[in-house]
């Protein structure tokens, strides 16, 4: 039986970062930071930062769409909201995330 070949895409430093910025927001957005004491403030800042500029520009620098990290993000969200998933599926989705991206 063929082995499946899977392409892994080579990433800069840079492309790195800007990717753990996104996963970073979206912990902080679930709430699932415990490292730092968010307020509500924060964790809404998060929530919206998905639908920032500031957000369009990382996901041209790392070959994305912001609607494909804003979709990704409410996938995760209703999956979340619904009980589909805990938290802890939630914050082992999130630190894959780059495979999706």
């Amino acid at each position: 039986m063929e082995k499946l070949i899977t392409e892994t895409k080579s990433r800069t430093p840079e492309e790195n970062i800007l990717i753990a910025i996104i996963k970073q927001t979206m912990e902080d957005a679930f709430e699932l930071s415990v490292s730092t004491n968010l307020t509500m403030a924060d964790i809404q800042q998060a929530r919206n930062w998905f639908r920032t500029k500031a957000c369009a520009t990382i996901c041209d620098h790392i070959g994305t769409t912001q609607d494909h990290i804003v979709k990704l993000y409410d996938k995760l969200s209703e999956e979340y909201k619904t009980g589909r998933i805990d938290k802890d599926k939630l914050r082992f989705a999130i630190r894959r995330l780059d495979l999706k991206l």
